[in-house]
């Protein structure tokens, strides 16, 4: 039975006598474990702010689980949405040439709304290396970019399509798989082929420098760390 995988509604199945005969030995020489999925590219919605030769770009939304709060969380996550909000999101525009959108423009996005608002670089944060270190600036200038640095391309003022759905998409996702997980950071495409889709939850997340409201975090943040050392006390 060929395995499958499902993103957005598309469903991949990839059965070992199907494979090209340059990708058969390499899967049999792994025991046949590997997950083949068919690549995805950007909708024109991203394509059109992006240069032609631009990796898949993503946004990272960030969302915070209130279960994560009680001592049963899969008992105290309700069927509603209530218990788990979205922070924050950006959109990582990716750079010319890039093979993944690590190397981008991030700019920050309107959760309410999906507005693109000014985005800000991250690449002193890649630097290897004491020469490398030396040459890099400790902080980037903040979020000051308008447009895609390799193409012009205008991206502030740009909407990200369906916000509300992609929001609704990330929390229902942290509320049936993981509510008892605080923060998670989720990286979301919008792609030609199957539409939104959800790549993958990042457990150990940043915001990306994404704006969040800092009264709700850590006011969060405190509720949690209050969970945690009452759970040590008890120890």
């Amino acid at each position: 039975t060929p395995s499958a995988t499902r993103c957005g509604g598309y469903t991949s199945a990839s059965p070992r006598q199907q494979l090209s005969p340059a990708l058969a030995p390499v899967h049999q020489a792994h025991g046949g474990d590997w997950i083949l999925q068919p690549a995805l590219s950007n909708a024109p919605s991203i394509a059109k702010l992006l240069p032609p030769v631009a990796p898949l770009s993503t946004l990272r939304l960030v969302t915070a689980s209130r279960a994560s709060l009680h001592q049963r969380p899969a008992e105290a996550s309700s069927l509603d949405e209530g218990g788990v909000e979205v922070l924050s999101a950006c959109f990582r525009a990716g750079r010319a040439g890039a093979s993944t959108d690590h190397s981008c423009v991030m700019f920050d996005v309107d959760v309410a709304t999906g507005d693109i608002r000014r985005g800000t670089t991250s690449a002193h944060w890649y630097q290897l290396g004491l020469a490398r270190a030396r040459r890099c600036p400790l902080f980037s200038e903040g979020h000051t970019v308008e447009v895609h640095p390799d193409c012009g391309a205008p991206v502030c003022g740009e909407v990200i399509p369906d916000m509300a759905s992609i929001a609704s998409l990330v929390r229902e996702a942290h509320r049936k798989l993981m509510p008892g997980v605080p923060l998670v950071g989720w990286d979301v495409a919008i792609t030609a082929e199957a539409g939104v889709c959800l790549l993958e939850a990042n457990l150990s997340c940043n915001f990306f420098r994404a704006s969040f409201d800092e009264r709700v975090y850590f006011a969060f943040a405190e509720a949690l760390l209050g969970r945690l050392e009452g759970k040590a006390g008890r120890c």
